[in-house]
């Protein structure tokens, strides 16, 4: 049986365009600067800083999840790399913001201290999911979308 593994290139190129979007999105209204490439911030877990209209900033993390309007769930990572027990940007982004675009569906912004609270509520029922890679794997839980915008600071219908 072949085991089918998570294509960090191919992925990182559909979440490159996810990127794009959401920026395009958010340029309407916003000063949007993105800071992904920076070793600090990617460290961080922060793709952009958001200038806002009186002048303040946020960081905001953008998390891509095709597989979220399939499956009912967003994938809340807790484990990025399992063979080196790196914890997921679900423990470690210190953005202000998580940003996910679910394609065709809607995007959804949630403060990062309300979706680990979310989890840590449900741990008892949320179920461990194991994503194979080369050589590691990576370990989250999949959360029900109907949770998730329960507890949104916004939610855009595409």
């Amino acid at each position: 049986m072949q085991t089918n593994y998570y294509d960090f290139q191919a992925q990182h190129k559909i979440g490159k365009q996810g990127e794009q979007f959401i920026d395009r999105w958010l340029k309407n209204n916003y000063k949007v600067t993105d800071v992904s490439d920076i070793p600090n911030y990617q460290k961080a877990g922060i793709d952009r800083i958001i200038e806002l209209k009186d002048g303040t900033t946020v960081t905001v993390e953008y998390k891509f999840d095709v597989a979220a309007k399939r499956t009912g769930n967003i994938f809340f990572e807790t484990v990025a790399v399992d063979t080196q027990s790196i914890p997921g940007w679900g423990w470690t982004s210190q953005a202000d913001y998580w940003i996910f675009l679910i394609p065709e569906q809607e995007i959804i912004i949630v403060q990062p201290g309300k979706l680990r609270a979310l989890v840590w509520q449900q741990q008892k029922v949320l179920k461990e999911k194991t994503v194979p890679n080369k050589n590691y794997n990576t370990l989250g839980v999949p959360v029900s979308l109907s949770d998730v915008k329960k507890i949104a600071y916004q939610i855009k219908r595409l």
